[in-house]
């Protein structure tokens, strides 16, 4: 089995010293002047804790082994409690590269294999050279073309009726290059472990970045930067100072507002300071954005986006075409101003954990039209058209948003009854102003279309999402119903798939369908669903195997695969199965939901 690069130990054994030398200190600086422990002697509890952390990194990289055998991760960790780990290949989602400002300079990365519904990622290798990091990648995806090549093999000869030494010889064929001296393929012609860079599919330059920082401001951004105030108080004092100076030139303005020129200057301080704070969290939320997508590129190659990103941390993966399970297409509103829009292309493995929340990432920010063109090269699709929801559900909108309204401002009148006393508490009654043009927003922005090959629903006005979810992705079809849809015969449609968008609540909706329709198009999923099941498994045959159409049996072939993939969807249990009557009469098989529906 194979160690971790030796470079990598240097670093752990470093880290472990400094954060062994820095609690030494702390528990010997607590300690000090006791009984117990002599003031002089904290140098050498820092010193011990150095040497007791180091060692322990130490021992951790010597007992740290892996090995890439045949169809299977092997990794061997652990100091006191020893661990040994078998991680099949086929259930691999994504590898990704992750290089901090150390690594990069010492020629070492991080790779991350995520596999498919797991929870966290499923190994860690931290940290190999740049090389190591190539044959880890190509091999995997290299073995992932095999094991499907060998898988359609089998399938194809199972439906000619051909034996099992045609099968195997033909296996055997597809699994020369396992051979270290022969190549695998095209791909490894020139190295069993090289791959092409592939082409260029999209690529960041700074205005494209700087456009992207503005219009995409982080909501964590005002949090970071009110924790950050602490750090540079002095400044801060000076600020509020000069707000306070400025503020005397409000003197002169009509004291109505609060009916004293006391109540109008404190109006005017805060007005200037929350405008400078909202200043200083949109410079924040550009930076972050400009730190962490510098040198954006996106290639395919081999079936494969690749994309690259970050400039003091680089971040770098693979997300394979042929386990997308979702596209979605998200724009804010400046977004939609200015004709841009994201894509982000989700995959049936974990999303990467808290380093790359926005792994799935495909497309930061480009125009509208590039974000479609992209989203048809990987699942291709028409023109959508969008149906709304009823008229009713509007009038449903207007009444949600005006019980929010008539909540705060009854808070608004208790707040002041009891504490203001001011008497200007009717000023909240201006929050039904917006209820009528915020539910139709909301109505306009909703919808769905059933394409030739992708269902598509959207949602949202602020951030309006887009998702498009192929038909043979399909896991469950479900529909809900609140108790405040049943009294206006709605319900919403749920297509849920693999992908992890899916595991963390993201699941494609239609929201506030008329009821008949929501159970029509629950049963028109399943259809389609069985069709282009049965549809991809007679072209992966035919792809496969030219003779096999002249082959008398194909056609039983396929109407038995059709009628397997008919029972598959049609299994018990399966929210898809309850009739007409069911969704309007009971609660038995169709998942209602007493929870709010809203994005």
């Amino acid at each position: 089995m194979t160690r971790l690069h030796p470079r990598s130990a240097v670093v752990r054994v470093a880290r472990g010293a400094l954060q062994g030398a820095f609690f030494g200190f702390f528990a010997g600086s607590v300690g000090a002047g006791t009984a117990f422990l002599p003031a002089l002697s904290v140098p050498l509890v820092a010193v011990f804790g150095a040497l007791l952390g180091g060692g322990y990194a130490l021992a951790r990289y010597l007992r740290f082994r892996y090995e890439l055998d045949g169809d299977t991760l092997s990794v061997e960790s652990g100091v006191f409690a020893r661990q040994s780990r078998q991680i099949p290949l086929g259930r691999v989602q994504n590898v990704d590269v992750e290089q901090n400002v150390v690594n990069r300079l010492l020629g070492l990365a991080v790779v991350r294999f995520e596999t498919a519904g797991g929870s966290a990622t499923e190994a860690t290798l931290d940290a190999v050279d740049e090389s190591e990091v190539d044959r880890l990648r190509n091999y995997v995806r290299r073995r992932e073309r095999e094991t499907a090549a060998e898988s359609r093999v089998e399938t194809d000869a199972a439906r000619t009726g051909a034996g099992e030494s045609d099968a195997g010889e033909t296996t055997d064929d597809a699994f020369a290059g396992d051979d270290p001296g022969e190549p695998t393929g095209a791909l490894d012609a020139a190295s069993p472990d090289s791959e092409p860079d592939g082409d260029l599919l999209f690529e960041f330059g700074w205005r494209e970045l700087l456009t992207y920082a503005v219009v995409s401001v982080r909501p964590a951004a005002p949090v970071l930067t009110l924790a950050g105030l602490p750090l540079g108080m002095d400044l801060v004092r000076v600020v509020l100072r000069f707000n306070a100076d400025l503020v005397g030139v409000s003197a002169a303005l009509r004291p109505w507002l609060f009916g004293s020129p006391e109540g109008t200057r404190l109006l005017v301080f805060a007005a200037v300071t929350l405008t400078q704070f909202l200043l200083l969290a949109l410079a924040v939320s550009v930076a972050l954005t400009v730190v962490e997508y510098h040198g954006f590129r996106l290639t395919r190659a081999n079936g494969d986006l690749r994309y690259e990103r970050g400039l003091l941390r680089r971040y770098s993966g693979n997300i394979p075409l042929e386990k997308v399970q979702t596209l979605t297409v998200r724009e804010n509103v400046l977004m939609r101003r200015f004709g841009y829009a994201s894509l982000a292309v989700e995959t049936a493995g974990y999303s990467g954990g808290d380093q790359q929340s926005t792994q799935g990432v495909a497309v930061p920010l480009a125009a509208r039209d590039e974000v479609s063109e992209l989203a048809r090269d990987v699942e291709p699709f028409g023109d959508l058209d969008f149906e709304r929801p009823p008229e009713r559900a509007r009038r449903r909108y207007v009444a949600r948003f005006s019980i929010a309204a008539a909540g705060l401002t009854a808070v608004a009148y208790a707040a002041d009854s009891l504490v203001f006393e001011t008497g200007y508490w009717w000023l909240a009654l201006a929050l039904f102003l917006p209820v009528v043009p915020a539910a139709h927003l909301r109505w306009r922005h909703r919808g769905f279309d059933l394409d030739d090959s992708v269902l598509a629903t959207r949602s949202g006005f602020w951030r309006r999402t887009t998702r498009l979810v192929p038909y043979y992705r399909l896991q469950t079809v479900f529909v809900t119903r609140s108790p405040f849809q049943r009294r206006r015969d709605l319900a919403t449609v749920g297509a849920d798939t693999a992908s992890s968008s899916s595991l963390l609540g993201g699941v494609a909706r239609a929201y506030d369908l008329d009821e008949e329709v929501a159970v029509e198009l629950r049963e028109e999923l399943r259809r389609r669903l069985t069709a282009h099941i049965a549809m991809r498994r007679r072209g992966e045959s035919t792809a496969d195997d030219a003779d096999v159409g002249d082959d008398p049996n194909a056609d039983e072939a396929v109407a038995d695969d059709e009628a397997a993939t008919g029972d598959e969807a049609m299994a018990s249990e399966d929210p898809m199965e309850t009739d007409d009557g069911a969704v309007a009469d009971d609660e038995a098989a169709t998942r209602d939901e007493t929870a709010t529906d809203d994005e």
